[in-house]
């Protein structure tokens, strides 16, 4: 396993990376923030990033007003890489699982979430697999489903191979990891705010008003 090092791009602090900053990100608090297609990634340290949190928090919560959050499942085998992506949607309502399996049982528990995210890369059930049973078993997520994956071009590849099996003419949208946080908010805002309901709900006080009434 390669070593390099990676250097804050606001005060200059410095760290080796291992496998392309997963460790960093998982358990030092680093953050990735890609510039043009094929330029390094800008790295912000974890004092950085807690600076940044504090003067100018993400407009997320003031865009979906006071104590309304969307609800996403996202699903990753890496533990180390799942609590990291967790930590990055903290405006958010997250659940997580660590394979396929366990996030078809959390559906089965209640399929009421905003937006999926999965990783595509997975032992057992990948998943553009996973996203096939979705579509199958829980059809109101098959337009709320995103997939991170280190490889754009072979889950390309598997998902187009995957969706002329199935007859699905439309797969999920694939981001490039790792994935800034800005970025992945952003198309979680996407999907789980612009789309019709559909069966899912997002807590605020819309859903609290309708609770009410039916009360």
């Amino acid at each position: 396993m390669t070593a390099s090092f990676v250097v804050c791009q606001e005060c200059g602090d410095s760290s080796a990376a291992v496998e392309w900053g997963f460790v960093l990100l998982a358990r030092h608090g680093w953050s990735a923030q890609l510039a043009d297609p094929g330029a390094e990634p800008l790295w912000r340290c974890p004092s950085c990033n807690a600076r940044a949190a504090a003067a100018e928090p993400f407009g997320l919560e003031d865009d979906l007003g006071q104590g309304r959050r969307l609800r996403v499942l996202l699903v990753d085998d890496q533990v180390l890489v799942l609590r990291a992506t967790a930590g990055m949607l903290r405006e958010l309502d997250v659940v997580t699982a660590c394979n396929a399996d366990q996030a078809l049982a959390r559906l089965e528990e209640g399929s009421h979430f905003d937006a999926m995210v999965s990783d595509v890369s997975m032992p057992g059930m990948n998943g553009a697999e996973l996203y096939l049973r979705v579509r199958e078993r829980f059809p109101h997520l098959a337009d709320r489903f995103l997939l991170l994956s280190g490889d754009g071009y072979g889950a390309s590849l598997l998902c187009s191979a995957l969706g002329r099996r199935e007859g699905v003419e439309r797969m999920p949208k694939i981001l490039d990891k790792p994935v800034p946080r800005d970025l992945l908010v952003r198309e979680i805002e996407q999907i789980g705010r612009h789309l019709p309901s559909s069966g899912t709900f997002s807590i605020g006080d819309a859903y609290q008003t309708t609770v009410a009434k039916a009360k």
